[in-house]
């Protein structure tokens, strides 16, 4: 963040650094700032603040007032926080809004699955966690595979703790598959843009059976519940020619 700080004379100097603490929050942003005293420099609140920065295209700007420096930029600065957090909530939900989305899964273009350049034998396993670290809704773990590029995404759905897992559907190119386990409620998520499956086991399966499996069929990957700690993962083929094996956080 760059602060542009500029301080009427009749501000104390020593003040300067507790204005400035207050704008660490929007660290992101270079915010311009201007601090006075009101005119007559008399009053409850004869400190004032302006203060503004560029988002997106869009100004955010916020003005406050108060009996010290400190307390009007403390003010200031939590306005603005809280005009950033309308915009950038504004913002999530058109991108996840499914027009959006539709629109983005028809120009998206679907990966080859390129052939192993190794024999099944010889595959190593490579562990990785899922880039999804919170909770989220399908539209957002779509918006998120579109986002990233991704083949598939595992995420924990936010209805229901579940690891699940959304993926381009290659027969049909403006939806989405997601896979959950079986007998969940998430089989209600079905619409026009998601077609809600449950895994194709019925029962947990070791990494060892999961591999088993990704050894004799070349499936691109392989969603399963692991056996061992009853989270759900992915197994799948990289471009290398080893397995990946992507683990929920």
């Amino acid at each position: 963040m760059t602060l542009t700080l500029e301080v009427a004379d009749e501000v104390p100097s020593g003040q300067r650094d507790a204005v400035r603490r207050h704008f660490d929050g929007l660290s992101d942003h270079d915010v311009r700032a201007t601090l006075r005293r009101a005119h007559g420099r008399r009053g409850a609140r004869p400190f004032v603040i302006d203060a503004s920065f560029n988002y997106d295209g869009r100004t955010l700007a916020a003005h406050a007032t108060g009996p010290s420096p400190k307390t009007a930029a403390e003010r200031a600065a939590d306005r603005l926080q809280r005009q950033l957090r309308r915009v950038v909530d504004a913002d999530v939900a058109q991108r996840d809004d499914p027009r959006t989305l539709r629109r983005a899964l028809a120009d998206l273009a679907l990966d080859e699955h390129a052939a192993p350049r190794k024999p099944p034998e010889a595959r190593e396993i490579v562990h990785r966690r899922t880039y999804a670290d919170h909770p989220e809704s399908t539209y957002e773990a779509i918006s998120d595979l579109i986002d990233d590029d991704e083949l598939f995404h595992l995420f924990v759905h936010v209805r229901t703790g579940e690891d699940v897992v959304v993926h381009r559907i290659d027969y049909e190119p403006r939806r989405v598959e997601l896979l959950h386990p079986p007998h969940s409620v998430l089989a209600d998520e079905t619409d026009d843009i998601v077609l809600a499956r449950p895994s194709r086991y019925s029962r947990p399966l070791t990494l060892d059976q999961a591999r088993a499996e990704m050894d004799i069929v070349d499936h691109r990957f392989l969603y399963f519940t692991d056996a061992d700690d009853a989270r759900g993962k992915v197994l799948y083929l990289r471009r290398d020619g080893d397995y990946g094996l992507v683990e929920p956080e």
